[in-house]
């Protein structure tokens, strides 16, 4: 008797191959850190982070000047026009004319354009903290029934 498809007597299985390949790990593990670093926190929000502290109750305080922010070249402080560079020293003075020692209560009042950039108001802070002032209260306008428009 003829056997189909001509096969001889006997037939040996081969048994799988078990072992795993280095290449095949290390790409499943760079997919992994891939996916979990896109995924996480690791990646830079922009923006600037402002802590805010609680507060039961508002503290009204005395101004020690006012800032008119409108640009980095234009800003004016105790009737003089500053730019950003120029700042730090006409406060100095101004505190210096005052007789101020104590910085602890000074307060700055700064007023800002609503088209200033937040990098500039942050310098203008930075620079009111490097000169003495301990606080800066920013002053906020709503916007009127024209603007909203």
């Amino acid at each position: 008797m003829q056997k189909p498809f001509n096969f001889s007597g006997s037939l040996r299985l081969l048994e799988p191959d078990t072992h795993i390949e280095l290449f095949d790990v290390l790409n499943f593990l760079l997919l992994i850190c891939v996916f979990s670093l896109l995924n996480s926190r690791f990646i830079l929000f922009p923006g600037v982070g402002i802590s805010l502290q609680a507060a039961e109750t508002i503290e009204a305080r005395e101004t020690m000047g006012v800032v008119t922010v409108q640009s980095e070249k234009f800003i004016v402080f105790n009737g003089n026009i500053f730019s950003l560079d120029t700042l730090a020293q006409g406060m100095k003075k101004y505190l210096g004319e005052k007789h101020v020692e104590n910085s602890h209560g000074n307060v700055l009042l700064v007023r800002a354009d609503r088209s200033l950039p937040v990098d500039v108001l942050v310098k203008v802070c930075k620079i009111t903290k490097n000169v003495g002032y301990s606080a800066v209260q920013i002053a906020a306008h709503p916007l009127s029934s024209e603007t909203k428009k």
